[in-house]
């Protein structure tokens, strides 16, 4: 027995492949949603204003404060639509705040440093400058960029350059 294809019923196959591809698609997104997850977070928002301290040993410590937002969690979870700030900061110890410092003459600790104790650690291996004029301090540098196997790849520029304000507290 043989059929005949007609106009009206290759139609209709088609809107069924039309249905099942769109279900399909919508299902995969679903899907990979779910895994992946819908959480996020943005750039660090760097706090302008280095806070400026002379500490016993004749070295400046100068603080750089940062917070970072992130939001969400797993899909369809109770955090979904939740955000969080974290506040952190890092600290430049220099014998001067005048003039252009190198990167050799710094040391850039990062960290968290409270009551319970210090658990910073130095960020090695810098380039660039720390520079000041008037009450503007202006941080260039690079960092090595550390694969996960430990093998440096090149520079990155530090995270939190930009131009300060100096309080001296």
């Amino acid at each position: 027995m043989t059929t005949k294809s007609t106009p009206h019923s290759r139609s209709v196959n088609l809107g069924g492949t039309a249905r099942m591809n769109r279900s399909s698609t919508l299902l995969a997104f679903a899907c990979s949603i779910v895994i992946v997850g819908c959480g996020g977070s943005v750039p660090p928002a760097i706090e302008h204003v280095a806070y400026a301290q002379l500490v016993t040993n004749g070295t400046y410590e100068v603080q750089l404060r940062y917070s970072i937002t992130s939001s969400g969690g797993p899909c369809l979870s109770k955090d979904w639509f939740s955000s969080w700030t974290s506040y952190s900061t890092n600290w430049l110890y220099l014998k001067a705040l005048d003039g252009a410092v190198t990167a050799d003459q710094i040391v850039l600790r990062a960290g968290v440093k409270d009551d319970v104790g210090d658990f910073t650690y130095a960020i090695e291996g810098l380039r660039g400058t720390v520079s000041f004029d008037q009450e503007i301090m202006t941080v260039r540098l690079e960092q090595p960029n550390v694969l996960p196997s430990g093998e440096v790849r090149g520079y990155a520029p530090y995270y939190l350059n930009g131009a300060y304000q100096i309080v001296k507290r």
